[in-house]
């Protein structure tokens, strides 16, 4: 991805300066009804267009990626709400594994099965 940038930004930031020096020429810009007139050199009017067309592709390019984030925002919340669920079990694990234990440290443990109560009657 830094190479497409420098191969993009390179070339970009020598053209713009040398545009710019080559275009010093003086246009005038009306807009009709309006009686105003302004003279501007042509760079300006082909900088200022370009940067306005880049905006608005800005623009553009967010709000059309507005549903991807949209569900990414949603699916980042689904994560968290299932860690905060697997800590818990985990925790709950922990606590029955620690009670199972401490219940067969408090029970001795058998030396031999009773004899059933048929055995010990003799039959």
């Amino acid at each position: 991805m830094r190479l497409v940038y420098w191969l993009v930004a390179v070339p970009l930031l020598v053209a713009v300066p040398l545009f710019s020096i080559s275009n010093l020429n003086a246009v005038e810009l009306t807009i009709w009804p309006l009686p105003f007139a302004i003279q501007v050199p042509v760079f300006v009017v082909a900088l200022v267009g370009l940067a306005i067309g880049f905006f608005a592709g800005g623009i553009v390019s967010w709000f059309s990626a507005g549903r991807a984030r949209a569900r990414a925002r949603s699916a980042e919340r689904a994560v968290r709400t299932r860690d905060i669920e697997i800590e818990e079990l985990r925790r709950k694990a922990q606590e029955s594994e620690r009670a199972i234990a401490a219940m067969q440290a408090d029970v001795p443990p058998a030396k031999g099965l009773p004899a059933p109560a048929e055995a010990a009657s003799g039959r």
